[in-house]
């Protein structure tokens, strides 16, 4: 029997509480760090508001 995948979705804020952008490069490594962990991920380049 094949084993159930599971979705985790975060959400990742671009910009700080003081209102200035977090660097590209920052989430650039963060979801690095994500793949390594888990093995995988994916991503979308939306603004939710």
């Amino acid at each position: 029997m094949d084993k159930p995948y599971r979705r985790y979705e975060v959400l990742l804020p671009l910009k700080y509480n003081n209102g200035s952008p977090v660097p590209d490069d920052l989430l650039a490594e963060t979801l690095l760090g994500i793949r390594e962990h888990f093995g995988a991920v994916s991503c979308e380049s939306q603004t939710i508001r």
